[in-house]
């Protein structure tokens, strides 16, 4: 089952903080919500989670509204782990290795990577990576494009209180999307398994 976000567009209190945010999740997939600080990035996670009202458009889930479906169907086909929350939010690394072994259809994850060495990041990466090739849907959320690199098959780029860009790392990690997301300028490197990193190396130029 897709996930579909339809024209979405999120508030938090009394302001808007996204709009125009459109794409199409595939299972099976790695999708990085990207974002500089601020971003919306859980906001937006927690929409696809059903647990965030839009102010416009709307998400679905193979073609059904995500608040069309019952709480019982909801938990078991959508995990959602976040740090510091109860209930749907789970904590910490040992709520991320249960909410994996539940094989729900749709992973959505919060920051699975900060705060873990080099080491920890690379075998949280492969897990990650692993679920999804078994068929599982995962979507995090990352500030940083170079772990996006690295684990993502799809991007979707926040900045500016709307969609940047979405579509693979190539397209979406490029120079300007990340200019226009971070304000930074970044160079592009490989790494071992080829794929292209794009390291922040400086504010960006006027």
């Amino acid at each position: 089952m897709k996930l579909g976000i339809d024209n979405l567009a999120l508030s938090h209190g009394e302001h808007r903080r996204l709009e125009g945010v459109d794409a199409v999740l595939a299972p099976g997939k790695v999708t990085v919500i990207l974002g500089a600080a601020g971003a919306g990035k859980g906001l937006l996670l927690r929409a696809l989670a059903g647990l965030a009202d839009a102010d416009a458009g709307h998400v679905r889930l193979g073609g059904r509204l995500i608040g069309r479906l019952g709480r019982a169907e909801r938990a078991r086909t959508i995990a959602l782990v976040a740090r510091g929350r109860r209930r749907l939010f789970a904590r910490g690394h040992a709520d991320l290795d249960g909410a994996l072994a539940a094989r729900p259809a749709w992973l959505l994850v919060a920051d699975p990577l900060s705060a873990l060495d080099p080491a920890a990041q690379f075998a949280r990466i492969a897990q990650l990576r692993a679920a999804a090739e078994q068929g599982m849907g995962i979507v995090v959320t990352l500030a940083d494009p170079v772990l996006a690199a690295r684990v993502a098959d799809a991007v979707l780029l926040l900045g500016g209180g709307g969609m940047i860009a979405f579509g693979t790392p190539g397209e979406a990690l490029a120079h300007q999307p990340l200019r226009a997301a971070f304000g930074v300028e970044v160079m592009v490197i490989g790494d071992a398994q080829g794929r292209l990193l794009p390291v922040p190396i400086g504010p960006a130029r006027a």
